[in-house]
């Protein structure tokens, strides 16, 4: 038989035997009950772990497609402002084209005109001996200026 702590009864050993035991079964169960718990929670817990590479991992991908996407319009862009310039730098080359057109034009008309000029000169020349030099040199200035207009 178990020893009693003196100043005990019989009596009271076997109802502290029982409480013990009884508070044994609830501190094994509760234990029970705590670690059931944490294997839930630790359950939980790598789920969400997992889940949440998981979540990683596809905005990871999203980004490396989004990345390529950009950089496939870069190339466009960079292919239409090429076409962009090859058209102006065209088009520009097709007005120098014509300025240079008009400029050899009005070159020869001025050589035309500078040879008129020196004609009528000649003939206002021989006119300003006959009539005085102040009229001759009023009908070169009247000439002159009818050329301009």
């Amino acid at each position: 038989m178990a020893k009693m702590p003196l100043g005990h009864s019989a009596g009271s050993t076997r109802s502290e035997d029982g409480s013990e035991a009884f508070l044994e079964g609830m501190v094994d169960w509760e234990l029970s009950r705590l670690q059931r718990q944490c294997k839930v929670m630790e359950g939980e817990r790598r789920a969400y772990s997992k889940e949440v590479h998981q979540r990683i991992n596809k905005q990871l991908e999203e980004i490396q497609r989004l990345e390529g996407v950009r950089d496939k319009l870069q190339v466009q862009i960079s292919v239409a402002q090429s076409q962009v310039k090859r058209l102006r730098d065209s088009e520009r080359l097709e007005n120098m084209g014509q300025l240079l057109k008009c400029r050899v034009q009005v070159q020869a008309e001025v050589r035309e005109l500078q040879e008129q000029t020196r004609a009528l000169d000649k003939q206002v020349g021989s006119g300003t001996r006959l009539c005085g030099p102040h009229l001759g040199a009023g009908m070169r200035t009247a000439l002159s200026l009818s050329f301009l207009v």
